[in-house]
């Protein structure tokens, strides 16, 4: 099953909760999305128009849009933080309750239960707050400022996309890598933290036997293989967003050439193009957001597939932890 398949259970007794927060995210993405259109009005009716009544209504309805906003994404915060606590607690729980009924961890288990029980669950609960909160407003922001593009002026709003496919197949192949680095790093993190729990009498008792170098070789080694694989996933996560700004970069000169153009040949208003160019440039913010949140979801992803893992793993004859004096 999946990941966010094995997660359900523990989501589904907060479904109404779940609910309001993704609600609530989409009256975020829906302000978002609106607001840019209040550019052509304001830019049209006010700047060249000089129409005094349209510049109250802006200079009372901007704050209040602004304010409403800013209430639903308290709500928003706090229904999230609240699910991500809560089905942390209760997979915490759970694994604390499988682990008493497994057999006692044999040389070496223990570090790789431990880093899955803290390091993972740390990761995961991390995760369930930010990924579903920036996945699924900022998603839903893109989609409602795209549909200003459209609304505007479908034409510019070819052009303002012409580069998306490029750019998410991009994103695509360095979301794979970032995952597979990932797990390698956590499995290696695992081997550290097994070295530091079992080594350490190794290393006191190295400084009468002479094995004590020969100890701190081995963990420098492995030691410099987790920074490698850390750089590799680094390195990916780092590309994500300066890809995304070259591809705007490229779609806003586009833009202004065409928009330019448009208006000094009377084709369409100073209002309307401001507008879309301040639709396009807010799509900025929400997709360096999902591109930092993908390297967050990959490293998620990676921790819940340990955490399941330790879960499905079956008790076998043998004394458990339970029966442990």
């Amino acid at each position: 099953m999946s990941i966010p398949a094995r997660l359900w259970p523990y989501l589904r007794p907060h479904s109404r909760r779940l609910a309001w927060a993704v609600a609530a995210m989409v009256a975020v993405a829906v302000c978002n999305g609106g607001a840019v259109l209040l550019l052509k009005p304001i830019v049209d009716r006010v700047f060249i128009a000089k129409d005094w009544r349209m510049l109250w209504l802006a200079v009372v309805g901007v704050p209040l849009l602004i304010a409403g906003k800013t209430a639903i994404s308290y709500a928003q915060n706090y229904l999230m933080s609240w699910l991500g606590q809560a089905v942390i607690q209760r997979i915490r729980e759970d694994l604390f309750r499988h682990l008493m009924e497994l057999p006692l961890p044999g040389p070496g288990r223990s570090a790789e239960i431990l880093s899955r029980v803290t390091n993972d669950l740390v990761i995961a609960q991390s995760a369930l707050v930010s990924v579903p909160l920036y996945l699924v407003r900022d998603s839903m922001t893109l989609v409602a400022l795209t549909a200003s593009l459209f609304y505007l002026d479908w034409h510019f709003a070819l052009i303002a996309l012409a580069g998306a496919p490029a750019t998410a197949v991009a994103f695509v192949i360095l979301s794979r890598k970032m995952r597979r680095y990932s797990l390698q790093s956590q499995a290696m993190m695992e081997l550290l933290t097994d070295r530091f729990e079992s080594g350490l009498g190794g290393v006191f008792a190295g400084r009468t036997t002479g094995d004590g170098a020969r100890a701190l070789e081995r963990f420098r080694d492995e030691n410099a293989s987790f920074f490698s694989l850390t750089m590799r996933y680094l390195r990916a996560a780092a590309m994500a967003a300066p890809l995304m700004e070259l591809c705007g970069s490229l779609a806003v000169a586009a833009l202004i050439y065409y928009g330019g153009s448009a208006v000094i040949a009377g084709r369409l208003t100073p209002g309307s193009f401001f507008a879309f160019l301040g639709a396009f440039l807010s799509a900025y913010a929400p997709i360096k957001n999902l591109a930092r949140t993908n390297s967050d979801l990959q490293r998620a992803l990676a921790s819940g597939e340990r955490i399941f893992e330790l879960l499905d793993r079956k008790p076998a004859p043998g004394r458990t932890a339970a029966e442990a004096p």
